[in-house]
């Protein structure tokens, strides 16, 4: 029976992946697989190594974390459940320079979603 993680894992890849619309057989073939190997990794039946961990992360542009979201943190706590578009949002959140962006982020999407600013 396959491991929790390496479901999640999976789950993530491949939504990732869908998302940026690549295939599994281009996904194999940037990382010397076939696309079978790519759909048992995508269903938790086979664990991916941390090398090609890294390798898929690298091709579909995520930090490595993105594929472990929804796991269990160390200390036994779930993690919130952010979607990938979510996560991307974030790093990017993360990455802007001035705390004058960040703030006018913040207001785009509280008008956006038609709350009031304070």
């Amino acid at each position: 029976m396959p491991d929790p993680v390496d479901i999640i894992v999976g789950r993530n890849v491949r939504a990732i992946r869908s998302k940026r619309r690549i295939s599994q057989l281009e996904l194999g073939d940037a990382l010397g697989l076939t696309f079978q190997q790519i759909q048992k990794y995508e269903k938790g039946t086979n664990r991916v190594s941390a090398s090609k961990l890294h390798q898929i992360a690298m091709f579909l542009g995520v930090d490595i974390s993105s594929l472990f979201e929804g796991a269990e943190t160390p200390d036994g706590a779930a993690r919130p459940g952010l979607s990938a578009e979510a996560y991307e949002f974030a790093v990017h959140y993360d990455k802007l320079p001035s705390a004058a962006g960040k703030e006018a982020v913040k207001v785009i999407l509280t008008l956006m979603n038609g709350e009031a600013y304070a």
